[in-house]
């Protein structure tokens, strides 16, 4: 079974957007490194106080691996060798000469810089692991999806390509990676409690009843459970699964969460969800144009989705238009009653 490689395209990231989807971490550890910085300098007892580098390292290492830890451990290296250059004096009180401080400063840069090291390793060998982990888990999920498959090819296909459109809609708004990861796995698996509705429903040639519908929209929270049941791993896909079909305005009778009560992620896939529904052909209607269905969520936005989720959908959709120009001259869209998604 071949995984989808966007879902593997970052293990680690690349350090900058890294850095800048945890900022603060980086500012707890700026913070740390400063408040040790000062602690050294100002109190006598330097040969104590030199451990507390420890602290920044280890932060660093626990949230962005070896890298940042081996950097912040050569920062830290510096600043005490600035400090022994500066002021020598200061680090007398407790050696007798210069020589034997200056091979006790080299003893513990190295031991430190060693630890920065393998404290770093250790920790991009756990986010692999996780990584890797979380791989199985979504290879498992798309096995079990294969008996919805086999029912309706329509929704593996469907998935898919929610899963792509959520991805680049999350990345318009600029949501951190961590985010978009959740939400591309969301996506994928946001039907996938469908496996325990009965395939006459799912294979039905006309509109559902008001009683099959309902019956059909249950497979939201057996979806969540069924995926929440595999563990943590993907717990950050569990509330995209459970509320994607939530509607945005309070004053809307559907059951469930409003506003920003519903997890970002949740908002971004109703709306991928909703176009390729739309767009798509099933076997009671014929699907509508890419310039319809752009039309009917600009007509829902405030009503069953997040307006600002819409703004970033409308602008990725119209670069992917040869004529985005098209879209914004429809004047009479349709209701989004009676579109299954």
């Amino acid at each position: 079974m071949q995984l989808n490689p966007a879902l593997n395209k970052k293990t680690f990231g690349s350090p900058i957007k890294t850095i800048s989807d945890g900022w603060f971490e980086l500012l707890l550890i700026t913070v740390v490194l400063a408040a040790t910085v000062a602690a050294h300098r100002l109190l006598n007892a330097t040969n104590v106080i030199s451990h507390f580098f420890y602290l920044p390292v280890i932060i660093a290492a626990h949230y962005f691996g070896r890298g940042l830890a081996c950097a912040i451990a050569l920062l830290s290296v510096l600043c005490v060798g600035a400090f022994m250059f500066i002021s020598p004096k200061h680090y007398m009180t407790s050696i007798d000469t210069p020589m034997m401080l200056l091979f006790t400063t080299i003893a513990w840069a190295a031991f430190f810089g060693l630890n920065a090291l393998l404290m770093g390793t250790l920790s991009n060998q756990r986010a692999k692991a996780i990584s890797e982990l979380k791989e199985a888990h979504i290879g498992i999920i798309e096995i079990l999806s294969k008996y919805l498959n086999a029912a309706d090819q329509y929704t593996k296909s469907h998935s898919m390509r929610v899963a792509e459109l959520a991805e680049s809609i999350a990345e318009e708004m600029h949501l951190p990676q961590t985010t978009i990861e959740n939400i591309r796995v969301g996506a994928l698996l946001h039907d996938i409690g469908k496996v325990e509705i009965s395939t006459r429903l799912i294979q039905k040639a006309a509109a559902l009843e008001s009683e099959e519908r309902a019956e059909v929209d249950t497979h939201t929270v057996r979806g969540a459970d069924l995926v929440g049941s595999l563990g943590t791993i993907l717990e950050g896909a569990v509330p995209i699964i459970r509320h994607h079909h939530d509607h945005w305005a309070e004053e809307s009778k559907k059951e469930g969460s409003h506003g920003d009560a519903i997890p970002v992620g949740a908002r971004v896939v109703a709306v991928a969800d909703a176009y390729d529904a739309i767009v798509t052909d099933r076997p009671y209607r014929r699907g509508r144009t890419p310039q319809e269905a752009l039309a009917i969520i600009r007509e829902s936005a405030g009503k069953q989705f997040d307006p600002a989720v819409v703004k970033a959908f409308d602008r990725v959709i119209s670069r992917r238009s040869d004529e985005p120009e098209v879209a914004r001259n429809v004047t009479q869209p349709m209701s989004l009653a009676g579109i299954g998604a």
